[in-house]
């Protein structure tokens, strides 16, 4: 298959969030979408099951997902794309709000957020996909929503590791930092590298799983 036939797709951005025992965790995503137009409306999300997030969410069951808009500071989305929940707290600081299940949805620089209840779970290697009902949401703004293209013409060097979905990236491409789950793309890591985020040591980094 020629996958440069993925290259013609394009993907939003999104910060799904989830609060789990007092504490809130969250992750700049690419695949949230609407499956169906019905009462509830239906929803899917895929997430990393090396994302802190995503063990969140495998307990809780709900979520809020806000849409980032197309003048997100670019700090906000540095913190929410290579940043691991593990090591800092990536609403600190932040305005944001609360959905009745208590997870946390940001205000500046969106333009909607929506509240999902997971209704089931499929395993897929190395993510989980989540079918949801949207139980509540608002639009925020009047803001379009940023688009991966909208992300890195921002000057950020490669798409996040949380955007689960990226056009042409190979499934057996890449590196998982062992420690905060931080995503090296590549077939080799270089001599002498270290995790940006928590500064492990490049030859502890694990083969990405096809």
């Amino acid at each position: 298959m020629d996958r440069n036939v993925f290259e013609k797709l394009n993907y939003g951005l999104y910060i799904a969030a989830v609060a789990e025992e007092g504490r809130n965790y969250g992750c700049l995503i690419s695949s949230f979408s609407q499956i169906t137009s019905g009462n509830p409306c239906k929803c899917a999300v895929i997430l990393n099951r090396d994302n802190r997030t995503c063990d969140a969410l495998l307990k809780t069951g709900t979520l809020a997902v806000s849409m980032v808009g197309q003048d997100a500071d670019k700090e906000l989305l540095k913190t929410f794309g290579y940043k691991s929940g593990r090591i800092v707290d990536k609403f600190a600081g932040l305005n944001f709000r609360q959905d009745a299940a208590g997870n946390p949805y940001l205000t500046d620089n969106m333009a909607a957020w929506v509240s999902l209840k997971v209704t089931e779970t499929v395993p897929v290697k190395n993510y989980y996909l989540f079918l949801c009902d949207a139980v509540e949401g608002e639009v925020l703004s009047d803001a379009r929503l940023m688009t991966m293209d909208e992300f890195l013409q921002k000057g950020f060097f490669a798409p996040p590791p949380t955007a689960t979905v990226y056009r042409t990236m190979a499934e057996d491409e890449g590196w998982i930092c062992p420690i905060c789950g931080y995503h090296y793309t590549g077939e080799v890591i270089p001599e002498g590298y270290i995790c940006p985020l928590c500064r492990c040591p490049g030859e502890k980094f694990e083969k990405k799983k096809a």
